[in-house]
């Protein structure tokens, strides 16, 4: 939501915004850019409003949705409110179960150092961009970029909503069972790929046979990467096989679209990667947003390239997703233990942020799971004695979860702590 926010500013918009809180970090850079921020109670809805955005996580008997609704204002789903910024631009639209925010920023990095000015808009800051202050506000926060050349978008399934995209081109870096099933899944990503005009970026091995005119469809392992392709941890900042692929699956657009592949390639060498996937904070502690089994499982892959031991954090984002993802969660973290046993895995209370939710497994009652299967996995209620535990044990600590904002300052309070123990 923030980055439509943003964009929205950024494009002429007066813009407001609510939340059930405002006082973070991220708020007080919004405020720079001129967005009103208002308690989430109805009260920053008024007759002068022309809409009201939201996105998928919003209740319908939100107040903000209710006053809107009373006051005959229009609604717009935060997917379509992006679209209408996108009209009359060429647009690339980054979409999959993982990788979204890696590929979207990096592709975009790639764009600015070819001087091709892009918009941006990425799920999560991009390093490169993120407080570098001046006058270009935004890029304090690092998850847009306002040009005046193509677009290029991070886009989401999830919710559907990247069916509102009609994109120039796009990139799919993988399908996964996450929020549906995997036939349903095909059936939406087929139809993402329908509305693409131009080249589309397939995983491997493609699922559709056959091109229609005028279009391109080309899978990320067709050919093997040209000499020199970097690949994470040479010739790259990012570590890990995934974020290998990410770069490649990258590349393999700037390449389809004819641009110079050694400046891409230079580029690549200086992108320092996504705020919390995989964000380094001193020598001991790494960050990560993983959250879905496929996405545990690469970070816990991506990290045991760092280090031979450490131990785990995971703080599950929701009830519904820990449920829904069970069989799967325990799956990567049993593959985590009997790879490294002598690694603990530490998991949280399940991040609550309010709204109707059906609790229908704790996080205790993951762990119990975990143990029976053989993990030594413990439960944590807080930070406090999480903290306390993890300086006992004195690995380097990979921390996981999304959602949450306390996590990555927990992150960083605890990287300061371990580099005196």
């Amino acid at each position: 939501m923030n980055g439509v926010a943003q964009l929205a500013a950024l494009a002429g918009h007066t813009v407001t915004g609510s939340d059930r809180a405002c006082s973070t970090e991220l708020f007080q850079a919004l405020k720079i850019l001129g967005i009103q921020i208002s308690p989430q109670d109805g009260s920053g809805i008024t007759k002068q409003t022309d809409r009201v955005v939201y996105s998928t996580a919003i209740e319908s008997d939100n107040p903000d949705i209710q006053q809107s609704r009373l006051l005959g204002i229009p609604l717009f789903h935060r997917a379509e409110m992006l679209a209408e910024l996108c009209e009359g631009n060429e647009v690339i639209a980054v979409a999959g179960t993982a990788g979204k925010s890696t590929v979207t920023g990096l592709l975009g990095y790639i764009f600015e150092q070819l001087g091709k000015d892009p918009t941006v808009y990425c799920g999560a800051p991009v390093l490169n961009w993120k407080r570098r202050g001046g006058e270009d506000t935004a890029s304090t926060i690092g998850t847009v970029r306002f040009g005046s050349g193509p677009w290029i978008i991070e886009a989401y399934e999830s919710d559907k909503s990247f069916l509102h995209f009609h994109p120039s081109h796009a990139i799919i870096t993988n399908i996964a069972e996450d929020h549906f099933e995997l036939k349903e899944l095909y059936d939406l990503f087929d139809k993402f790929e329908d509305q693409v005009s131009g080249t589309v970026i397939q995983p491997s091995p493609p699922r559709r046979s056959g091109t229609p005119p005028g279009r391109e469809f080309i899978s990320s392992s067709d050919s093997p990467p040209m000499e020199g392709w970097p690949k994470a941890g040479v010739g790259s900042l990012l570590v890990g096989k995934h974020n290998t692929e990410n770069i490649h699956t990258a590349l393999k657009l700037c390449q389809a679209l004819d641009l110079d592949m050694h400046k891409c390639i230079q580029a690549v060498a200086s992108f320092k990667g996504i705020e919390r996937r995989l964000e380094r904070h001193g020598e001991n502690v790494i960050d990560d947003f993983a959250h879905s089994p496929i996405k545990i499982a690469a970070a816990l892959q991506a990290v045991s390239e760092v280090w031979p031991k450490f131990n785990a954090v995971w703080r599950p984002h929701g009830f519904s997703p820990l449920s829904q993802g069970l069989e799967g969660l325990g799956e990567a973290f049993q593959n985590f233990s009997h790879a490294y046993p002598t690694c603990k895995v530490f998991i949280l209370p399940v991040y609550y942020a309010g709204g109707t939710v059906e609790k229908k497994i704790t996080s205790e009652a993951f762990v119990e799971l975990l143990q029976a299967a053989g993990v030594p996995a413990e439960f944590v209620e807080d930070f406090q004695p999480l903290e306390k535990r993890l300086l006992e044990e004195t690995l380097p600590v990979l921390l996981m979860g999304a959602r949450d904002p306390e996590l990555p300052k927990f992150a960083r309070r605890l990287a300061s702590k371990l580099s005196k123990v």
